[in-house]
């Protein structure tokens, strides 16, 4: 059988000799498939989601919806990694769904150990898309030095030190010492250095025993770079009386209708008493997301129950500062 709908096959059944000849087939295609690959890109890193609940669920509605602007209307490839870098054949998880029309699905209930990997995506566009999104540099930052265990500037801590300063998916990370020497010119052994997670130097890689203090700035593209943000007021619906503190985000729109922003673009997250960032309480964090909200399990805690915390968000205004 040969046709344009099922592609080519050769039964050996069928042979005289009892085997097919080995082929090769190619299709021809519409011009506007055939684009030169030398003129396309790649999106930066999503990951939206992680396997904690049904699986990860890094669909193109949802993406769109929470970065608006930094996926092309029609990509032309997908790419999936997990979140720490391992190519996705790696990890012997079954996947129900990678494509580009759709996204990318891993549902917890088809592995065998009963919970799929952590995934990031990213999409190839035509070049006129990306070329035409505006990009711009981060401040420096410098939240860490080589006193303790190492120098670790993570996107985790940066994004929850300071709320609004950093893209959701920064396409670079620039590195420097604090003196602004390369990190080249220290001959340090990098630990990690990428989009996903940030920078960490480990001083017990060292052969001096140290790192040097390093600063980091992340390039980012699209709305961020042109967008007013205004925060909302704190709120605050939940305690920890129970099994948590939970103020997720649809639960505070139903309470406070008009108060946020449909899809908010940051978190930031304070206890009630103390004004201590969520960061720097050393608790754990079950939601942490500016399109879901912020919850902390008592169950998560070590030795302790989770403090009373305060949310507020990120939202995209206008001149007058009013929410859009």
């Amino acid at each position: 059988k040969v046709d344009t709908i099922n592609g080519f096959t050769c039964e050996n059944a069928a042979q005289e000799s009892g085997i097919c000849k080995d082929y090769i087939v190619r299709f021809q295609c519409p011009d506007s498939f055939c684009i030169d690959t030398g003129s396309t890109c790649w999106t930066p890193w999503f990951n939206r989601d992680d396997p904690s609940g049904t699986g990860d669920w890094e669909t193109l509605e949802e993406l769109r919806e929470e970065n608006p602007g930094l996926i092309c209307d029609r990509p032309l490839d997908i790419d999936v990694q997990t979140a720490s870098g391992d190519v996705l054949s790696s990890t012997g998880d079954v996947i129900t769904l990678v494509d580009t029309s759709t996204g990318f699905i891993c549902k917890n209930s088809d592995q065998t150990c009963g919970k799929c990997e952590d995934y990031r995506v990213r999409f190839q566009c035509p070049d006129k898309f990306c070329s035409t999104s505006p990009k711009c540099w981060t401040p420096w930052f410098d939240r860490d030095n080589p006193s303790g265990t190492g120098d670790w500037e993570t996107l985790k801590d940066l994004y929850c030190e300071n709320p609004g300063k950093i893209c959701s998916s920064p396409l670079q990370i620039d590195v420097q010492t604090t003196f602004g020497g390369s990190v080249d010119s220290t001959g340090d052994v990098i630990a990690v250095a990428d989009t996903a997670s940030g920078f960490i130097c480990k001083n017990s890689d060292q052969k001096c025993g140290k790192c040097k203090d390093y600063r980091v700035r992340f390039e980012c593209s699209g709305n961020f770079c042109t967008e007013r943000v205004c925060w909302t007021n704190w709120f605050d619906r939940d305690d920890s009386s129970g099994t948590g503190d939970w103020e997720l985000l649809e639960d505070l729109q139903t309470d406070y209708p008009k108060k946020i922003c449909e899809t908010p673009l940051f978190i930031d997250v304070m206890t009630t008493d103390t004004n201590t960032r969520f960061c720097a309480t050393g608790q754990i964090s079950y939601v942490f997301s500016p399109t879901l909200g912020f919850v902390c399990r008592n169950d998560d805690q070590i030795g302790d129950r989770c403090h009373d915390y305060k949310v507020r968000f990120g939202c995209a205004c206008d001149c007058n500062g009013t929410i859009l």
